[in-house]
């Protein structure tokens, strides 16, 4: 029987207003990313020809979900576990898994890599039917290693509380470093790969020496405590991050099989645009999972649940407005780049249906991955995968771009529905009836009138009546 959390009390105002400076100040870095990773996209989309951005986007999408097989979860799984470890004032323990973690993502991401390079040419020729990746898809494997590093410095950092830290080399250090030095040198396909490799190996040695500036020191003499394997807690976290690399690679790489380069480079760009409302989501993802695995580690129900609330009331209400200039006019947005992208209006209005669906069940996929719940988020998500698929293959040689974002769209929404039931039954918790139900009690608290003690009329002649009553005494 799940334990409800819907009726629990509130936390306090002082905890309430910790959690909101983090959002600002987590969100404000997050708005980094348009000048920078979506700086990245918006050099692609003006220097180089419409075909050339779709091999680029080929290339990239094959390259972002190989290094998340390289990672398989467990710079999540080092969130979680040393969010968990200081929650329960272990710093040993943080560090020891910290160690391991770097150790696991070095092993597999370097396997990944090797695979990827020798894999190569046989993508390239034969499913593709396109030779001329074969030596962006090598550099794209020089990547994977550098990146995940990066990512595990990321995850480790968020799990020690510098949750805007950690969101710097996630998400915008590397393309903006692309973006300063793609000014000063000639673009293509090969030169653009090569210089994220660069960018990216600077981004892991930064995040190496910040998360070593801001490890715990671990009490004298104590040993550190048993802690969840990484990669089987890692593999379960893993399957959330399989379904987002997914979606946003496998219809890139699907319609590079059966359509042309300039059909990718139109499908790109509408998912990329789209994707700029993902910077919230990802932002109340990013503070609430750390926020989720502490209050899971205490078992404070009342802090997962205001938690949860102010996650997904904060990312509805910062999104509604983009989403709605999006959906009234994506041709407007798309021809900023070029009147070659604007067929792809309807297939950015299709995404954003997705998107929608993602951002009213925002921190619901982090909530059951750190509360102990990932065995039925992976669960979901593999079928979510299995969804994404099957459409893909049934809708994109029929309708191209379209047939992609109708697949990437269905899925999306299957998804989130999924999470939220899942919640309501293990957790007793909808984040989004939570919020809804705060905001009711709010209103209701501001127009409530006052009662007849509280109004100064009615003090007054309250007080008039009690001196008569005075005089009535002493006569």
């Amino acid at each position: 029987m799940p334990t409800d959390v819907t009726d629990l009390p509130q936390t306090d105002s002082p905890e309430r207003e910790g959690f909101l400076k983090r959002t600002l100040a987590t969100t404000s870095t997050r708005l980094l990313d348009l000048p920078t990773r979506y700086g990245l996209h918006l050099l692609v989309a003006a220097r180089l020809p419409i075909d050339q951005v779709g091999a680029f986007y080929i290339v990239f999408s094959v390259m972002t979900l190989a290094s998340g097989f390289g990672r398989l979860g467990v710079d999540r799984a080092m969130t979680r576990e040393v969010a968990a470890a200081l929650g329960r004032d272990t710093p040993e323990t943080a560090r020891k898994i910290i160690r391991r973690g770097f150790l696991l993502t070095l092993l597999q991401s370097s396997i990944i890599a090797g695979l990827l390079a020798l894999l190569a040419k046989p993508v390239a020729d034969h499913l593709l039917h396109k030779p001329a990746l074969f030596l962006p898809l090598m550099l794209g494997a020089l990547t994977i290693l550098p990146q995940n590093i990066a990512n595990a410095a990321a995850g480790a950092i968020s799990g020690l509380g510098r949750v805007a830290t950690s969101q710097m080399i996630y998400q915008w250090m590397w393309p903006g470093l692309f973006c300063i030095v793609a000014l000063a040198v000639p673009l293509n396909v090969v030169s653009m790969l090569a210089v994220i490799a660069g960018c990216q190996f600077l981004t892991a040695v930064l995040g190496i020496i910040i998360m070593l500036k801001v490890l715990p020191v671990p009490h004298p003499e104590a040993k550190p405590a048993h802690s969840t394997p990484l990669v089987a807690l890692g593999l379960h976290l893993f399957s959330m991050e399989l379904v987002q690399l997914a979606i946003s690679s496998a219809p890139s790489f699907v319609l590079g099989i059966v359509a042309t380069t300039t059909d990718v480079g139109r499908y790109a760009l509408a998912w990329r645009i789209v994707l700029v409302l993902n910077l919230l989501v990802s932002a109340m993802g990013a503070i609430a999972s750390p926020q989720f695995a502490r209050a899971s580690a205490i078992n404070d129900r009342a802090a997962m649940r205001s938690t949860a609330s102010q996650s997904v009331g904060l990312a509805f209400a910062l999104s509604f407005l983009p989403t709605l200039l999006l959906a009234l006019n994506p041709a407007f947005f798309l021809s900023r780049f070029g009147p070659a992208y604007v067929p792809a209006a309807p297939s950015l209005r299709i995404l954003l249906i997705g998107q929608g669906a993602m951002i009213l069940c925002a921190t619901v996929p982090e909530l059951l991955g750190m509360t102990g719940h990932a065995r039925a988020l992976m669960k979901i998500n593999v079928a979510s995968l299995v969804v994404l698929l099957v459409g893909l293959a049934a809708l994109t040689p029929h309708f191209g771009d379209v047939g992609a974002a109708w697949a990437t769209a269905i899925t999306m929404v299957m998804n989130a529905v999924s999470v939220t039931i899942a919640a309501k039954r293990d957790l007793g918790l909808v984040p989004l009836l939570a919020f809804y139900e705060d905001a009711r009690a709010r209103v209701r608290q501001a127009l409530q009138p006052a009662t007849a003690s509280d109004s100064p009329v009615a003090s007054v002649v309250q007080e008039m009546a009690n001196s008569e009553d005075a005089r009535s005494d002493r006569s």
